[in-house]
């Protein structure tokens, strides 16, 4: 029973075992997470946190048995597409962009999100998808500010 919800996590409800783009859909679970949780920072911050240090230590057991960075895990991406959400309106356009964003530095990896992708196990997982994070933030805030979204 553990086992199964161990995996139904970091596999984003199953959205990892999609054969096509599974990390893409699993940003639909931080969309409905944004959606619904936004308007309680507490509550929403500390869902973050969990999502990113339990996704740390879940997908750590999974990497032995399934090798590094599975495509199936995309707890790295449901959990720190957050970090970039918390900051946009509950807007349609902001949303858009932040996800194209965040896809896009998730897969191109600037560095150094390429370096961090080869720390070992899930710290790799996951902390170059929290850069891919940080980057989309940080540019989601300056468009804000240049295009008043």
């Amino acid at each position: 029973m553990i086992r199964i919800l161990k995996v139904g996590f970091i596999t984003g409800l199953g959205t990892g075992y999609i054969p096509i783009a599974p990390a893409t859909f699993s940003c639909l679970i931080s969309i409905l997470l944004w959606f619904f949780l936004i308007d309680f920072p507490l509550i929403y911050w500390a869902v973050f946190v969990n999502l990113f240090i339990w996704g740390l230590l879940i997908s750590q057991e999974f990497v032995k048995e399934w090798g590094k960075d599975p495509h199936r895990i995309v707890v790295d991406e449901y959990a720190t597409f957050l970090l970039p959400l918390y900051f946009i309106p509950k807007k349609i356009l902001p949303l858009l962009i932040a996800f194209v964003l965040f896809r896009v530095l998730d897969v191109i990896k600037p560095p150094p999100l390429r370096q961090l992708e080869k720390l070992p196990g899930a710290w790799g997982i996951m902390f170059d998808d929290l850069g891919a994070g940080l980057y989309t933030t940080i540019i989601v805030l300056i468009l804000q500010k240049l295009m008043n979204l």
